[in-house]
């Protein structure tokens, strides 16, 4: 990380001062190896500006922390959004679309922790999940158009928490456990599937 002199935001450009600190808090988060490791005078170094400045936009360290893991679920969805290839089949995107997420952990695993470990669920972490749903209801081959039901949401939820122990397993290039054994992308095919068939099935999966 390098710090060069950071120019005063002209009266006015509180928001865009509140843009620069995530952004620098992001930069210390990725480059960091342990939560320990991040602190606000680094993240005020990174940016540019003196350590009480960061008080004037968050109450503490923890809500820069929550900020960068709600930006981060939000680019997790966009990145999902964006890497969905218009052409491929509803299984397809949603295979891809569980594949980003893993890549995601895998390349920012300190954020992905923090992204991860909060009893709050951000509203960019559920509109996370209800992309995951729209993807499983996109696969099924009856009754397209309906809305999500609970069992839709339930079966999305399972197969979120499946990917999350993908994740967890995968964030660096030596994988654990079984995905020793498997590659990562035949575990998410495999998750997948199973989950379109509870879904195609909901009876089965609702005494499951």
């Amino acid at each position: 990380m390098s710090q060069s002199a950071r120019r005063r935001n002209q009266r006015g450009h509180g928001a865009l001062l509140r843009d620069e600190i995530l952004a620098a808090a992001t930069r210390v988060i990725d480059a960091a190896q342990t939560e320990a490791e991040v602190s606000l005078r680094g993240i005020a170094r990174e940016a540019g500006i003196a350590a009480p400045s960061v008080y004037a936009h968050f109450a503490d360290r923890d809500e820069v922390l929550m900020a960068v893991a709600e930006a981060s679920w939000r680019q997790v969805c966009d990145e999902i959004t964006e890497l969905s290839a218009p052409g491929a089949t509803p299984r397809d995107k949603l295979i891809l679309g569980c594949q980003t997420y893993v890549s995601f952990a895998q390349r920012f695993p300190l954020r992905y922790a923090l992204m991860t470990q909060s009893a709050d669920i951000p509203p960019a972490a559920r509109q996370a999940l209800e992309t995951v749903t729209r993807g499983l209801l996109a696969c099924r081959s009856r009754a397209p158009q309906s809305p999500p039901s609970k069992t839709a949401h339930r079966i999305a939820a399972s197969l979120s928490v499946a990917l999350h122990g993908v994740a967890m397993l995968h964030r660096s290039d030596s994988p654990n456990l079984w995905l020793s054994d498997f590659s990562t992308d035949e575990i998410i095919r495999s998750l997948v599937d199973a989950a379109i068939l509870r879904l195609e099935h909901p009876r089965s999966a609702a005494r499951v």
